[in-house]
């Protein structure tokens, strides 16, 4: 005879089962205690009881909780077990073998007679399968164990997590908190499974994940009102510093940096007049989609501000149809040109402003700049890397062109021009330099225009000696001729474009495109030689024969007859062509024009020095023919 009282947890399931009841101080074993020990035939008292610790059958040791319950560890759902109609056994239909040496548990089945109980496997278990359950448990020792220390340990552990979540988890960055709560999350919840299902101990951890999972929503929370609340307080703060952090990059040409300080700023009357100025200083550098975008942001804030939306508009459709022309220099499109832009503002280039075109040629456009911070008046020439070059082509292209520049930036001369600045912006490269108020000797190669013969020599003594000094810092321009000498107003003359040839002469090579006219190039030019100051020498004295005689030493119908006379050629006597040419200066041009660049002037100082001489005996025939007038 045993109770067959049965224990329902909260939520409504069978886990466990009494195996003792106390009734008046006696205490009645469970019908599944009595089964157990009549099939291990342990009498009544063989069996012992140790209250809230374990019940003894004989030597079989059944733990229990502090509440002396057992907790049933299931087989499996309905149906783990083997069972038969009560009516087929008494009808002999089920062998009496199937029952030998068996524990045989009679209990009704059918619906209605008994309510099926809610287990951990199946919802709907008859309570006889229950019963056979908590008997299998027993006598196979596999009840769940729940041990004494496991209330401890919850105490513990949320003691512990209660530190975590209040002074370590708000200390945390966000990503920290979340890696930080779902590590305890798999500690807590894998650390019960584990013994659970390799120990068969329940230590509940269901308050400290609860704990947990409320702690971290708390912490987060309470973080984020936080954070928020600073961040409002340091935006009203910084509103400023992004203004002024904004302003200092714009007045330094970072623009998008300032743009984007400006973006964080609260859009007020005093914003948008400073996004507008942004706006005209993008059109200045000709980046009209990005001026665009500035003037779009403002007509998001205010339709009506100013003209925005009619600048939007036509810088849109500007930057849609503006094409770029080829090659390098961008001598080839009007596109090229700075002023030539839909922007109705003055266009700079670095920190200097645009002010008009000075002149247009194969290199380049050469534009007349200020720079306001010295009020300096400047001459700007512009070179564009075209759409033929490759990205890492234009990369190794800007690098060569500044270190032509710098080291052009380099000669200080009072006849080479001196070279301020170097830069690219956008799509363009450029050099500022000095502005001359002149022209140059293009006009004076006409015979209806020549100089005089001592102004001429003058100025070739003059433009050797600027070529030595270049020379001796190991420059070579590689591009003397007319419109590279500046005859200023004052008289001096001055070589411009010093480095600028060298950074075509690197395009043209990546190009296979030469531009330009090559009459004054010397031989080794044109068989692709490395070339030295001894060219320069060629191409001084093929300019010093034209101004002499308004004829060029070398010609030819095409390119190739041309370079077939440079090469082999002789070039005709200049005195046949201007008798007035004395005969020093033929032979002076006949060495500087020599194939054989051994045979040539080895220095442009020497050349110098013999034009030097020869002016010094026409001066003296001059003046003794005037003391015999």
């Amino acid at each position: 005879m045993g109770h067959i009282n049965l224990i329902y947890d909260l939520d409504g399931t069978a886990r466990r089962e009494r195996p003792i009841f106390e009734f008046h101080g006696l205490f009645i074993p469970s019908y599944t205690l009595k089964l157990a020990a009549l099939y291990l035939n342990i009498p009544n008292n063989k069996i012992r009881a140790n209250l809230g610790t374990a019940i003894y059958l004989g030597s079989l040791n059944i733990p229990t909780t502090k509440d002396t319950e057992i907790l049933v560890s299931f087989k499996g759902p309905t149906g783990a077990f083997k069972k038969y109609s009560f009516f087929d056994v008494i009808n002999d239909k089920v062998p009496a073998d199937v029952f030998k040496n068996k524990l045989v548990l009679v209990s009704p089945s059918a619906a209605g007679i008994m309510n099926p109980l809610s287990t951990p496997t199946d919802s709907t278990m008859p309570v006889g399968e229950f019963s056979a359950n908590t008997v299998w448990s027993i006598l196979n020792n596999n009840l769940i164990r729940q041990p004494q220390w496991g209330h401890s340990a919850q105490l513990i552990i949320m003691f512990l997590l209660g530190i975590v979540i209040t002074f370590i988890m708000p200390r945390l960055k966000a990503m920290f908190a979340g890696m930080t709560f779902i590590i305890l999350l798999i500690l807590l919840v894998g650390g019960s499974s584990y013994l659970f299902i390799t120990k068969g101990m329940w230590v509940s951890t269901t308050y400290p994940v609860m704990q947990l999972l409320l702690g971290y929503i708390g912490a987060i929370s309470l973080s984020f009102f936080t954070v928020e609340t600073k961040k409002e307080k340091v935006e009203g703060e910084s509103a400023e510093s992004n203004r002024m952090l904004g302003l200092s990059f714009q007045s330094q040409g970072m623009l998008d940096m300032a743009y984007d300080k400006f973006r964080k700023i609260p859009v007020d009357n005093e914003v948008k007049d400073i996004l507008y100025n942004l706006a005209l200083d993008y059109e200045r550098k000709r980046q009209l989609n990005k001026a665009a975008m500035v003037y779009e942001y403002i007509e998001k804030h205010d339709k009506k501000f100013k003209d925005v939306t009619k600048k939007k508009t036509r810088l849109m459709q500007a930057s849609e149809t503006m094409v770029f022309g080829n090659g390098f220099a961008g001598g080839d499109s009007s596109s090229d040109d700075l002023l030539s832009t839909a922007s109705d503002t003055r266009p700079t280039l670095g920190r200097y402003e645009i002010i008009k075109q000075l002149g247009k040629g194969a290199m380049g456009i050469v534009y007349l700049g200020q720079d306001p911070r010295i009020n300096r008046t400047t001459a700007i020439k512009t070179f564009k890397f075209g759409d033929e070059f490759d990205p890492e082509d234009i990369q190794d292209l800007k690098a060569k062109f500044f270190r032509e520049a710098e080291s052009a930036g380099t000669l200080s001369h009072p006849n080479i021009v001196t070279i301020y600045d170097a830069g690219d912006e956008h799509d363009l490269a450029y050099i500022a330099m000095e502005y001359l108020e002149g022209e140059d000797l293009e006009k004076h190669v006409k015979k209806a225009n020549l100089l005089p013969m001592v102004r001429i020599i003058d100025y070739a003594a003059d433009i050797a000696n600027a070529l030595d000094y270049a020379h001796e810092k190991g420059i070579v321009h590689r591009d003397i001729k007319p419109a590279n000498i500046m005859l200023l107003d004052s008289g001096i003359v001055k070589i411009t474009d010093f480095g600028i040839a060298r950074i075509t002469a690197i395009s043209q090579t990546q190009t296979g495109i030469v531009k330009g006219t090559p009459y004054y190039m010397s031989p080794e030019q044109f068989s692709g030689q490395k070339v030295d100051g001894r060219s320069d020498i060629f191409s001084l004295g093929t300019m010093f024969f034209q101004l002499l005689t308004g004829e060029l030493p070398f010609t030819g119908e095409n390119p190739a007859a041309l370079m077939n006379n440079i090469m082999n050629t002789p070039h005709p006597n200049p005195k046949s062509i201007n008798p007035k040419i004395v005969t020093p200066i033929v032979t002076i041009i006949n060495k500087a024009l020599e194939k054989n660049r051994e045979n040539r002037y080895q220095r442009a100082s020497q050349m110098s020095a013999h034009l030097k001489e020869v002016r010094k005996k026409i001066d003296a025939a001059i003046a003794k023919n005037k003391l015999k007038a």
